[in-house]
């Protein structure tokens, strides 16, 4: 679930009364091609800040960087190509101006500002991102989508000197356990597991909760044909109470990383608003996504384009499928696919502006989706008919998705991010083509 509630109507119209502001839209990145060896050290280098602001506005400021371990991720990607997210960064070579890194990513904030409490209030989350340590001073510049048309604006720009004695070493002495080694990390995905609510003496629980994590992911395609390019290692780091906080009902926890069920107030929205927390575990093994498994039976959990994914390592009835389902999210951003009856609004998906996300439509620039694997036999809008099996079925647009009952489409009756089932072809796809991306 990467989202469990929609704005109102009223609501939006109310905040989408906003002062003129100056936009600095983002200059396009032409050169794409970057030599490792002559930018980066072969470390990681952690910047945190805090992101703040309300519906309207939002804001960067700086908290720290952080010197960390071996870099994970590709020595040849390293400015993504993909126009996913609704933020991204750069990092420029102070000197020439070059772009030499480039990542997009969601993160909590953006779906705070969707929320009434956004309209009425301001607040901070800490945010954190992650790159490969550069040799020379440097600029990170950060970006952020303009709501209503989505293009590109620059919010934050900050010079940093690399021999700056103020950068922070990193402090990690959690133990890292290697659950699925595929390759090396410079041409492998690597996937770090993370655990909150385990006791010290629930060390064999959270163990065997990423044995079915991984067991689950490699069970559907294109995982399954990917093994030997992810990498999936896990970090225990024991927390003071047993299970996860549900404010609900009035039940609250002392755990490592904070996650709690009731995010932005949906009972089955498990998240953390904790991030540079997440990290500072994370830390204690090379990787390049995060996956928290938490302490309990509550069905629930939440996947962020990379930011994190999360679910419940309990006996929900359907754990394994919920992680790859959030994991779907948080890999690469894909949208869900579900449908809420009678929703023909929706803040995330607005008319006139084509969504993102790789697996959904409105025809507004489906250019680069899944319009060349249409045959020109199939109708568009594409009718499911009713009583047929998966053999019979088409790549199309079926209409439904992103929430909405109308307006936006999907390729495929049925996938994992519309009922827990295997992924469609369309995010198939996708997926494979991400992996190559990252694994390059």
């Amino acid at each position: 679930m990467k989202r469990l509630f929609l704005m109102a109507v009223s609501l939006i119209a109310i905040a989408s009364c906003s002062t003129t502001r100056n936009i600095e839209k983002a200059e396009e990145i032409t050169q794409l091609q970057v030599s490792y060896s002559d930018y980066f050290t072969g470390k990681t280098m952690r910047y945190d800040f805090h992101h703040a602001g309300d519906y309207n506005n939002e804001y960067y400021y700086f908290d720290k960087l952080i010197r960390e371990g071996e870099w994970a991720g590709s020595h040849v990607s390293l400015i993504n190509p993909f126009d996913y997210g609704e933020q991204h960064f750069r990092i420029l070579d102070a000197t020439s101006g070059k772009v030499i890194y480039k990542n997009n990513y969601c993160t909590l904030f953006n779906e705070w500002q969707t929320t009434p409490e956004a309209v009425t209030t301001a607040r901070s989350f800490p945010e954190s991102v992650i790159f490969p340590e550069p040799k020379n001073d440097f600029v990170i510049e950060f970006y952020a989508r303009n709501k209503e048309s989505k293009v590109w604006e620059k919010k934050q720009s900050h010079k940093v000197c690399v021999n700056d004695f103020n950068i922070n070493p990193s402090h990690n002495n959690f133990e890292s356990i290697d659950r699925h080694i595929g390759g090396d990390i410079a041409h492998s995905f690597d996937i770090v597991l993370l655990p909150d609510g385990f006791t010290e003496a629930e060390k064999e629980k959270f163990i065997e909760a990423c044995h079915t994590w991984s067991a689950a992911l490699f069970s559907y395609a294109p995982f399954t044909q990917n093994g030997h390019r992810i990498n999936i290692r896990a970090v225990w780091a024991p927390s003071q109470d047993s299970g996860i906080s549900i404010p609900g009902t009035g039940e609250w926890k002392n755990t490592l990383l904070e996650c709690r069920f009731y995010t932005f107030n949906s009972e089955r929205y498990q998240m953390t608003e904790e991030f540079q927390k997440v990290r500072d575990v994370a830390a204690a093994v090379p990787y390049e996504s995060i996956f928290i498994l938490t302490n309990t039976d509550k069905y629930g959990g939440g996947g962020i384009y990379n930011h994190y994914g999360l679910g419940s390592a309990g006996k929900t009835g359907r754990t394994g499928e919920v992680y790859v389902h959030e994991f779907g999210h948080s890999l690469m951003g894909l949208g869900d696919e579900y449908i809420e009856k009678g929703n023909t609004v929706s803040a995330l998906y607005p008319e006139g502006v084509e969504p993102w996300e790789a697996n959904l439509t409105r025809f507004v620039d489906f250019n680069g989706k899944w319009e060349n694997r249409i045959s020109k036999e199939t109708p568009i809008p594409t009718p499911r008919i009713e009583g047929s099996t998966a053999e019979e079925w088409v790549i199309g647009a079926y209409e439904g998705g992103g929430y909405l009952e109308k307006g936006i489409y999907r390729g495929w009756p049925e996938c994992m991010m519309k009922a827990l089932t295997d992924f469609c072809p369309v995010c198939q796809e996708a997926i494979t083509k991400y992996l190559d991306y990252l694994c390059k």
